[in-house]
């Protein structure tokens, strides 16, 4: 199966709860066996409400679209990596119920571990139970400019639309090597129907107002390389594109 990432985003419900130093979020990417899909749902559900309650709450979102479709995102988080050191009293018996009643269920069970990036988000504490979800490959070389240019932007558009309704999470694959990913959460608070071109109404701003407007912050040089950057994506190595929705059945209730 091809590594993809939840989202994760996945997180646009639970960022405003982020803590000092609690940034990272631990994906599990999920695919059932064929014709396990209500087994798996039902043995997550026993798992679920025995293991992980507010003490140790999970997320679970579903992909609705593309290859990945029917793959399910269970994730952990915002955590840090002191979290990552401590061990549960249960984690013997919470590991032999994953053995027992999950793990022969599932094709496949792919871990990966995303850092949250506040500044590079674009008004990022909207509320949704749809998403739709960019996962972008990046080239090596190229890292450190996507990273750069990702928060100018994000910067100089909370500048320009401070009352944006368009929301956006931005995260980055920690422990990646030679293999950068970053991911966008955009978040459909309106639903599907917000993907329509033009569904919100323009705020008026000037054609050349993000371009005056990052010229005037960082000069020409800087922007004329931003402009050769996203050039025929020349930063990019390859890119996924899906929708993801909230499984709320799934999930740790929180309230």
């Amino acid at each position: 199966m091809k590594k993809l990432f939840f989202t994760w985003l996945l997180m646009a419900g639970t960022i405003v709860s982020f803590a000092q130093g609690k940034t990272l979020y631990s994906v599990s990417t999920v695919k059932p066996k064929a014709g396990m899909r209500s087994t798996f749902e039902a043995n997550w559900k026993a798992h679920l409400a025995k293991y992980h309650t507010k003490a140790d709450p999970r997320v679970v979102y579903e992909i609705t679209t593309g290859e990945h479709s029917g793959t399910y995102l269970i994730v952990e988080g915002p955590i840090s990596y002191a979290d990552m050191d401590v061990k549960l009293p249960n984690d013997k018996e919470h590991a032999l119920d994953l053995e027992k009643n999950f793990s022969p269920f599932i094709e496949s069970n792919l871990s990966e571990t995303y850092r949250y990036d506040d500044s590079a988000s674009f008004h990022p504490n909207v509320p949704a139970e749809k998403f739709q979800v960019v996962v972008t490959h990046v080239k090596w070389a190229m890292i450190n400019a996507t990273m750069r240019e990702q928060r100018r932007g994000a910067t100089i558009n909370t500048q320009l639309s401070p009352t944006s309704p368009f929301s956006q999470n931005f995260y980055s694959k920690i422990m990646a090597g030679s293999d950068p990913v970053t991911v966008t959460v955009r978040n459909l608070k309106d639903g599907l129907k917000s993907l329509e071109s033009n569904f919100y109404p323009s705020d008026g701003m000037a054609p050349n107002a993000f371009k005056d407007a990052y010229i005037k912050l960082y000069g020409q040089a800087d922007y004329d390389a931003r402009q050769k950057l996203s050039a025929d994506f020349g930063n990019l190595e390859r890119r996924e594109v899906y929708i993801m929705e909230l499984r709320k059945d799934l999930s740790t209730p929180l309230k």
